[in-house]
């Protein structure tokens, strides 16, 4: 399998990273599609990212994959900083590992447990159409997922919390956390409570996944209410690194496509977008 080169510049500082991809995957072709079209994978995600991370800072990767964000995020941390990755499928840790060592990032621990709302056993289902796709629940029931409803592959797997992990690792707070976690994101939260009182992590950026959501019981309204309770705004990050647009408490998002939420105070944000162009004659 052949690297491919990452060129990230930022804020006048340029680096490279390197990712083994499989184009036969469909995730990792959706991640190579982006690249060779001259842009970041999720560049909504990325440009936070790039936004807000600093030396020293620690981040949280809930979803972590093959380690695109992971990579991304130890990279901007440096040495001083870590980022704390939580994987639970041995396929994905296996290739996580192995861009970690191309990119010699030694500043990454690796959790290989799904993370929740609780400590326990639980169900977690491999998606046998895109190993992007796991899930506590059930993959063969999303449309389209013929392979995973052919090959069902559940696996009974410990389940710890970011609450409990943090404490493992210290106790320091995260500057930013990441979940993808298809559908689960509102679970992961509700065992972060310790964590979040108070917004005190200063961004969360969580995918909004209204299908997985409901498999598991939740909702947009319920995930948004979650964080709203500690503290946080809801913004929608722009692919083009403009100031992400505030959603109002009151205002239903109506996504047409799986998108992901940041959630942060007023304040957070007009820290690292201190900035915006005004101009009415374009769209955004």
């Amino acid at each position: 399998m052949q690297a491919t080169a990452i060129r990230f510049d930022y804020g006048g500082s340029s680096r490279l990273l390197k990712l083994g991809l499989d184009e036969t995957l469909s995730n990792e072709a959706t991640i190579l599609a982006f690249l060779r079209n001259g842009r970041l994978y999720e560049p909504d995600v990325s440009t936070v990212m790039l936004r807000t991370l600093e030396p020293g800072d620690l981040v949280v990767d809930v979803g972590a994959n093959i380690g695109y964000f992971t990579c991304l995020a130890a990279s901007l941390v440096g040495p001083t900083g870590r980022v704390l990755a939580f994987e639970p499928d041995p396929a994905n840790i296996a290739r996580l590992q192995s861009n970690l060592a191309l990119n010699g990032l030694g500043n990454v621990t690796i959790v290989p447990q799904p993370a929740s709302d609780r400590i326990g056993e639980v169900t977690f289902f491999l998606n046998s159409d895109s190993s992007g796709g796991n899930a506590l629940w059930d993959p063969a029931g999303f449309p389209g997922n013929l392979q995973s409803a052919r090959e069902r592959k559940p696996q009974r797997l410990q389940a710890t919390t970011l609450d409990a992990e943090i404490a493992r690792q210290g106790g320091r707070r995260p500057k930013l956390v990441k979940i993808d976690t298809e559908g689960a994101e509102q679970k992961v939260l509700e065992g972060a409570a310790g964590l979040l009182g108070g917004a005190a992590v200063p961004f969360v950026i969580a995918e909004l996944h209204l299908f997985g959501l409901e498999q598991l019981g939740a909702s947009q309204e319920s995930l948004r209410g979650l964080m709203a309770a500690h503290g946080y705004e809801t913004f929608l990050p722009c692919f083009d690194d403009a100031l992400p647009k505030l959603i109002p408490r009151g205002t239903a998002l109506r996504p047409k496509a799986i998108v992901n939420l940041l959630f942060a105070t007023v304040e957070s944000v007009g820290r690292r977008w201190p900035a915006e162009i005004a101009d009415p004659m374009k769209s955004r």
